[in-house]
Order: C-alpha cells, then sequence, then structure tokens
C-alpha cells in the first residue's frame, strides 16, 4: 500500500508515464476521462444537488482534508465561487522533493477536471490565474449562469497548520491511475510505472536499506501504517532471515470499498510490485506470500 499523504509524486509520476507512451495528447485523455468518470461523480454529483454551493460543499472538504493554505469565497446570489490558494500542498510537495522531478505541467490537471465538469452545469471559468504555479500559488474562479436572489455570502480562509495532511480520497486516485494504465496498456504496462515510479520516489529510502538493513524497511512499514491511522493492521517481525510483514487489513482497500469503488484488479500492485522494486534495487529478495483481494490482507517477506 501506498499511503495518501504519499500520493501525490505517484501522480506527477503517473503524468511522466503517459506521455512517454503517448505524448501529452495521452496525459489528456486521462485527464478527460478522470472528469468524465470520477470527478462529475463526486463535484458534479454535489453541483448536481445545490449548484453552485456544490462546489463550496466539495472544495471545504477536500482542501481542509489536503491542508492547503487557502481562501475560498461564495457569492450565491452573484452566482460566484472562487479558491485563492495561497500554497498548494500538492505542488507544494513536490517541489520539495529534492530527488523527484515535478510532471512539467502538474497544474494543467485542476482545470482540465474540473472546469469540463462544471461547464455542464452552466458552470463557467472566469479570470483564472496559474501564473505562480512555480511557487504552489493560483486562483480559481468559477461564474454560474444563475444567480440565487438571497443566496448566501461565503467565506473561508485556512493556514495550512490549521489542518492534518489526511485526504483518504487519493487512495481512489491512486487505484485510478494504476486500473487506467491496465487497462489502457495492459499488465506489463502497470508494472512498468509503478516500477519507474519506485526508483524515483523511493531511492532515499532504497538507499538507507542498502547502507543499514531491512530495520529500515521495518520502520517505513510502520511509519505508514501509522499515518493512515490503522498501526494495528500490519505486523513487521526482522530477525536473521529477513523481514516478514503481515497485513490483517489494508487501509487503502477498505476506504475505497466504504466509498462504493472497486479497487481493481490492479491495486494488489501497489504492495507487491513496488515492494518487489523496493527489496530489489536494495539488494533483497521479495516474496508476496497472501493477498486478500477482499480486504488487502497481505503477507509477504524480504530475504
Amino acid at each position: 500500500m501506498i499511503s495518501c499523504t504519499e500520493f501525490i509524486p505517484m501522480y506527477s509520476e503517473l503524468f511522466n508515464y503517459l506521455e512517454e507512451r503517448g505524448g501529452k495528447a495521452e496525459v489528456e485523455a486521462y485527464w478527460t476521462y478522470i472528469s468524465d468518470n470520477y470527478t462529475s461523480r463526486l463535484l458534479g454529483g454535489e453541483v448536481e444537488k445545490a449548484g453552485i454551493r456544490g462546489c463550496w460543499n466539495y472544495w471545504s472538504k477536500s482542501l481542509n482534508e489536503e491542508a492547503c493554505d487557502f481562501t475560498m469565497t461564495l457569492d450565491e446570489e452573484k452566482g460566484t465561487f472562487a479558491i485563492y490558494m495561497h500554497k498548494c500542498p500538492s505542488k507544494g510537495h513536490l517541489l520539495e522533493y529534492e530527488h523527484v522531478e515535478p510532471y512539467h505541467d502538474y497544474c494543467g490537471h485542476c482545470p482540465a477536471l474540473y472546469d469540463r465538469c462544471l461547464e455542464r452545469f452552466g458552470i463557467r471559468p472566469y479570470d483564472h490565474d496559474y501564473s505562480e504555479v512555480h511557487k504552489a500559488k493560483c486562483v480559481l474562479k468559477y461564474k454560474s449562469e444563475k444567480g440565487i436572489i438571497g443566496g448566501e455570502k461565503l467565506h473561508m480562509d485556512r493556514r495550512a497548520s490549521d489542518n492534518e495532511y489526511f485526504h483518504r480520497d487519493f487512495h481512489i486516485s491512486a487505484k485510478r491511475g494504476v486500473e487506467y494504465v491496465g487497462n489502457r496498456f495492459g499488465d506489463a504496462a502497470v508494472t512498468e510505472y509503478l516500477t519507474k515510479f519506485t526508483k524515483v520516489y523511493y531511492a532515499p529510502l532504497i538507499e538507507k536499506i542498502k547502507k543499514n538493513g531491512l530495520g529500515e524497511m521495518k520502520q517505513y512499514i510502520e511509519e505508514t501504517y501509522a499515518k493512515e491511522k490503522a498501526p494495528q493492521n500490519v505486523r513487521c517481525e526482522l530477525d536473521g532471515k529477513g523481514l516478514h510483514v503481515t497485513v490483517s487489513e489494508c487501509p487503502g482497500v477498505t476506504y475505497i470499498k466504504q466509498r462504493g469503488f472497486d479497487p481493481s484488479k490492479w491495486y494488489k500492485d501497489l504492495t507487491e510490485t513496488v515492494n518487489r522494486v523496493i527489496a530489489k534495487e536494495s539488494g533483497f529478495g521479495f516474496e508476496m506470500i497472501s493477498y486478500d483481494e477482499e480486504n488487502g490482507a497481505a503477507e509477504y517477506r524480504f530475504l
């Protein structure tokens, strides 16, 4: 399992991988797919119920869970909604990594996903400002064709320190990525994509394991489940024979199902392929002993 707190570099590397496969058009095709099949269900569902106030309802949840530094406004009477992103944690995290090169148009996924979805409901973008995305800043503004007489005005200010960074919907985003690659290019492509991602993102961990042994892997796995607020779901035993890991239930699989989605047959690879590559690059072997598709329970070991 890849923690939802570590999804952003996986997302960026997905864009890199898709562009390698089919150019920018392939990346844009993925964004369209996500907008039509998922954004329309989540953001679109809120807007369908509440009009432009649905934008407020949707982003109130996601921006706080992502611990964004932002100001958000809604004027129902004028039919306007705006997000002033003072620091986006997604782009901000990517810029902080010394060993990860962000996808060159990483921020392009936001208008591609959201504008397309909202235009179906007569809510159109205006005065978007992406001039400072290199500083993890942007402005998104939308206007509805219909205002609401006597509608409310709402204002929200949040600093990153006001919230914990824990957006579990990123588990759904991770499963969508591998699912798209698998359906579009086949099983081998999922392995190729996750291998490239693992070698890039986990390079510092791999170096630690090479230097200090499997104790580093044990610590990393335990910290991952602690971040997911499920430390009781994993048991790691390190001895002279290697590192033996038992997972009673995967928090990612649990959350995906709670939200009404199928984890997909490739979700297992976020455990098996990623760990196999980390092991190989670190000079160790890896064996997946068992995996339960129903809840993500697993048993594996590093040798």
